[in-house]
């Protein structure tokens, strides 16, 4: 369950960086971009291996 529920919060954390206008993130865009896509990628490649699991 952590497994899925890690990379949500990986996405959850660049979104927040890339829609802030505090002053003190602003210059974190490059860092959001990095959590969106580990974020996902980690959450696709745990599905993959749980639907390959079922099997």
């Amino acid at each position: 369950m952590l497994q899925i529920i890690l990379p949500i919060v990986f996405i959850i954390i660049g979104i927040f960086l890339k829609k802030t206008t505090s002053p003190g993130f602003r210059n974190s865009k490059k860092l959001s971009n990095v959590f969106i896509i580990l974020g996902i990628s980690t959450l696709v490649a745990k599905l993959i291996l749980i639907y390959l699991h079922s099997k």
